[in-house]
């Protein structure tokens, strides 16, 4: 089941994707009309099945046709691997940050750090340095740069 929280803002329609995407999402009845551009954040979303995906593109590109700007913010795993597997799943829109998995070198705590993809292409896909949430040590990404950041090769 997803859940969609929205927020008009000056600028345009926010909304807050949590859940899964799947048979049953309908975008047109959950995100509804709007003005100015869409921000897409993602961060909660746990899982996409292939009707999901379906459903996500065919509404997505009707935006585009309709010459609705649109983008997407804290891009978690489920949404990384559709990008990195269907060249066209952003459907125009933007990717503006994504949610990385990392893992703490001393605690083993596990979380997600939330990098712009702007930065990750100028420093050439590189992960930066990131510090463990709860004890300020050093982590490490905990996945292969190469296939997570695949979608951001030009």
């Amino acid at each position: 089941m997803l859940t969609v929280n929205k927020q008009q803002t000056e600028r345009g329609m926010m909304v807050d994707l949590n859940g899964t995407i799947e048979e049953n999402v309908n975008f047109e009845q959950l995100i509804g009309a709007f003005q100015g551009d869409l921000t897409v954040k993602c961060r909660g979303i746990t899982r996409i099945n292939s009707v999901g995906v379906k459903t996500w593109m065919r509404y997505f590109q009707n935006l585009k046709m309709q010459g609705k700007n649109f983008k997407f913010i804290e891009c978690p795993q489920p949404i990384i691997e559709q990008l990195n597997m269907i060249s066209n799943f952003a459907c125009g829109g933007e990717v503006v940050s994504i949610l990385l998995p990392f893992s703490c070198l001393k605690c083993q705590n596990e979380f997600v750090a939330n990098l712009q993809t702007a930065e990750l292409k100028v420093n050439n896909l590189q992960i930066p340095n990131v510090k463990c949430e709860k004890t300020e040590c050093g982590a490490r990404f905990d996945d292969d740069p190469d296939e997570y950041l695949y979608f951001l090769e030009d």
